[in-house]
């Protein structure tokens, strides 16, 4: 099974590998992904922030941050979303390693984590979400710069206009100047 893992997403993983970066860590969402996230986000919820990285042994790895939820999806092709509400979330952390950075939580006695992902993002990301849980310190974080940010907010802009159905753009544009 490794080899046909391999086969399938080998350039993005020799990218990985080889240039120590994540390709598809600073994407949009595909529609995929929102055709699979969208049923799991209440209507009063509000999309904050996303990573898209790499899973262990499962492949692609997405943690979308709402205002009550964390929902993470571990496999390439599977449907399966995981729904943690942030008050179960005991301990959270961000690691800038070899491949990128690694976000993990502690929920429900278990750990979850999601490497490879693009440094804007995540540390955008862990920033929602320290707000919302205990979070350690960010170990080597990155240094981002104003077109870092704009990325990130332009990002997570279209995932909340795509996501939350009924949001007009207007309102994903002012929760991105709040950002």
């Amino acid at each position: 099974m490794a080899w046909l893992d391999f086969l399938k997403n080998g350039n993005e993983l020799s990218e990985l590998l080889i240039e120590g970066c994540n390709p598809y860590g600073d994407s949009l969402l595909k529609q995929s992904d929102v055709d699979q996230l969208r049923a799991h986000i209440q209507p009063d919820e509000r999309v904050l922030a996303y990573v898209l990285g790499r899973v262990v042994l499962a492949g692609r790895g997405l943690w979308l941050l709402t205002e009550q939820n964390l929902l993470i999806s571990e496999h390439d092709t599977g449907t399966e979303v995981h729904t943690f509400a942030l008050k179960d979330i005991t301990q959270a952390e961000c690691v800038k390693g070899k491949y990128g950075y690694t976000l993990r939580v502690m929920v429900a006695g278990q750990v979850r984590s999601v490497y490879g992902a693009s440094a804007h993002l995540a540390a955008v990301f862990y920033q929602a979400l320290g707000q919302k849980v205990p979070c350690s310190p960010v170990f080597k974080p990155a240094t981002l710069d104003a077109d870092d940010l704009a990325q990130a907010a332009h990002n997570f802009a279209d995932a909340a206009q795509r996501l939350q159905a009924g949001v007009p753009v207007s309102a994903v544009r002012e929760t991105e100047a709040v950002h």
